[in-house]
């Protein structure tokens, strides 16, 4: 691994969903579009090694799709696919892009069958091809730069959304949590807000990307919405009378929120705030021409969870009844692909940018397992971003495996067992070691 001059190429590409499919955690059918939605990528490449970063506004993508979109990438334009990170933005009001969701559509949307299964195909396809031309545009822009992280702290904006019980049980915020019993927040929140900033040879930005733990969940309708990504890009430009693309990569937030963001106005206020930050931080970046770059991948085969009874039925009978039924599908399923396959197989991508690294790790990851990585990394910035490469569904911690509630159930293609999270932080750290030292 070798330091050389940067260079840097971003791409931006509008996505045009048909109307009429079905949204990913919204109304069966789309009828509009309330906020455009995007694939961004930025390619880094500085004559020795090229990493990609790819933000899609999706509510996730399954593994054998983004694969197949990295691998796209690298035949057309040399960016190694194991380089890349594909992170989505997690609206819940993009185009259906998971078919291990199945099993929930199907329960919640009657008329849920062959024709939606080949319209999502349909745009599945036309998504991955739209991912390996970003990247190749971005990599056809590559030009002399330099790239450098600066760091704040938005404390008041998050916060973990699991509340701890009188007895020690556990309910997510939304749920109707009995009287007298809520009294704690189960777990922390990570404050850090990191906004990699990548300026041209002029020494202007050419590209930005922020990564913070707050879900992105504002709109459950049927218009089709990038939500924060598009709102904070177009505050940004307002705000900058010019425009700058503008990457979103959503850090460990499986169990945090943004506060008001199911109240009107929440994402208004989330949105200022955000683009209140970049605007007074971002020239503070220090931004270097001459940088090592490098990567890592790992294929991991972890443990699925014990389905050999339906072990949550009780909990979800108690707090969530109208999911008693859509459980029990998702167990025998489960239970059908671990006759199958004993473990799961998922990705992460560790990539190193000079004295900062950017990790891309599968599924919706608890907000505790960034905070391991980031603690344990040797770099002075450390990144992280979930729902990359793969939607393995909620990771929890044990403590929140043990307690309950919505992100512990056997849903949302949540199959990963107990210790899987800890296992994916150890290797990310590995990684992370190996190319500082390389």
């Amino acid at each position: 691994m070798e330091a050389a001059h940067l260079r840097a190429g971003v791409a931006e590409i509008e996505l045009h969903p048909p109307l009429g499919l079905a949204m990913s955690d919204g109304a069966r059918y789309a009828k509009g579009t309330l906020y455009p939605l995007f694939v961004k990528a930025l390619v880094l490449d500085n004559g020795h090694d090229a990493c990609a970063i790819v933000t899609i506004d999706a509510l996730g993508i399954d593994r054998p799709d983004g694969l197949r979109a990295a691998a796209l990438a690298e035949q057309r334009c040399g960016v190694p696919a194991d380089s890349i990170i594909m992170t989505c933005s997690h609206t819940h009001v993009a185009p259906s892009t998971l078919p291990t969701l199945h099993t929930y559509l199907g329960h919640f949307h009657a008329d849920w069958g062959d024709t939606a299964k080949a319209m999502e195909r349909d745009w599945i396809e036309s998504l991955i091809e739209i991912i390996a031309d970003a990247v190749c545009q971005a990599h056809g822009q590559l030009q002399l730069g330099s790239l450098g992280v600066v760091q704040t702290e938005l404390p008041w904006l998050v916060f973990n959304r699991r509340r701890e019980t009188r007895n020690l049980g556990a309910y997510t915020h939304w749920m109707r949590i009995p009287k007298d019993q809520a009294y704690a927040a189960e777990g922390p929140i990570d404050p850090e807000f990191l906004l990699y900033v990548v300026r041209g040879a002029d020494h202007q930005p050419i590209a930005m990307l922020w990564n913070f733990t707050g879900h992105n969940s504002f709109n459950f309708g049927d218009q089709y919405s990038g939500d924060l990504t598009y709102s904070v890009q177009h505050a940004l430009d307002e705000r900058l009378g010019s425009h700058i693309p503008l990457l979103y990569a959503p850090g460990a937030c499986g169990n945090t929120n943004y506060f008001d963001f199911n109240r009107p106005g929440g994402l208004d206020k989330a949105t200022d705030e955000i683009a209140s930050t970049i605007i007074a931080t971002y020239r503070d970046a220090c931004t270097l021409p001459i940088l090592a770059i490098a990567s890592r991948k790992a294929e991991l085969f972890l443990a699925q969870r014990d389905f050999t009874r339906y072990w949550w039925k009780d909990d979800i009978a108690r707090k969530m009844p109208s999911w008693n039924e859509y459980g029990a599908k998702e167990v025998k399923r489960f239970c059908a692909e671990q006759a199958e396959h004993e473990t799961y197989q998922t990705d992460l991508v560790v990539q190193r940018f000079g004295d900062v690294a950017f990790v891309g790790l599968p599924g919706e990851m608890f907000v505790e397992f960034g905070l391991m990585i980031k603690e344990r990394s040797p770099f002075r910035h450390t990144g992280v971003a979930i729902y990359a490469n793969d939607y393995a569904g909620y990771i929890t911690t044990r403590k929140a495996y043990d307690g309950g509630s919505y992100e512990a159930w056997p849903a949302l293609n949540a199959r990963v067992g107990r210790e899987g999270g800890y296992l994916i932080v150890d290797k990310a750290v590995e990684l992370l070691h190996e190319l500082y030292n390389a």
